[in-house]
């Protein structure tokens, strides 16, 4: 047999060796990731709730339920409140946060910064969340309140419709300034959310129209 023959047996030998160096070099990293992570499947969960009891103390559950937001959520088969949502949230962006640690140890460079956009994404989801929970909440209540002044001054025949109107008005800049936020076809919504500013204003101009004219007249006659 020639010298330069290397026998299979050895080179199976020498393959299985550097296989397991190569484990063994590589189980510290391996076993602190895995640390990492469990600490963060641990610390997340009890982050987010805290986030869910601070969430409860603006009583912004509260004002859902007062409002008569909540019975409509669950009529359409949605059960959850805004706390539930942002403590989730906040659970999710730590338990990620502790993933990139985990992936940072390992060198995973790809799926690090892959995990960082998602991330740094959640923020902009919450605050797009509490801005549209505003929204829908101030718009039950501008509603109710533009209904019973209307009945009260007895002006308009149908306050109900100028209450919806009050309504769907801050619904939709809530929602427009929701996506604006989350960064959701930019320029588009700017164009919509001028498109709803100049429809809005002239519908109530033109339905004011005539009576502003009354008014003016008999402004008129009385000086």
């Amino acid at each position: 047999m020639p010298n330069n023959v290397i026998p299979f047996s050895e080179v199976v030998t020498n393959s299985l060796i550097n296989l397991w160096n190569s484990v063994i070099g590589f189980a510290p990293e391996l076993i602190g990731a895995f640390v990492i992570l469990i600490l963060g499947i641990i610390i997340a969960p009890i982050i987010g709730g805290i986030a869910k009891k601070l969430v409860k103390l603006t009583k912004i559950d509260t004002l859902s339920e007062k409002s008569g937001l909540s019975n409509t959520f669950e009529n359409l088969g949605l059960h959850f409140t805004f706390s539930d949502v942002i403590g989730k949230l906040v659970k999710w962006f730590f338990l990620i946060a502790f993933l990139i640690a985990a992936m940072d140890v390992l060198n995973w460079a790809s799926v690090t910064d892959f995990l960082k956009e998602i991330m740094l994404y959640i923020p902009n989801v919450i605050v797009a969340i509490i801005i549209l929970a505003v929204g829908l909440i101030a718009g039950q209540f501008v509603k109710k309140a533009v209904i019973t002044g209307l009945k009260t001054t007895g002006s308009i025949k149908n306050p109900e419709l100028l209450g919806n109107i009050a309504r769907w008005s801050l619904v939709v800049f809530a929602t427009l300034a929701a996506l604006l936020q989350l960064g959701i076809a930019e320029r588009l919504i700017e164009i919509l959310f001028a498109g709803v500013v100049i429809t809005l204003a002239l519908a109530f101009g033109l339905g004011g129209k005539e009576k502003a004219a009354r008014f003016l007249d008999r402004f008129d006659k009385t000086r």
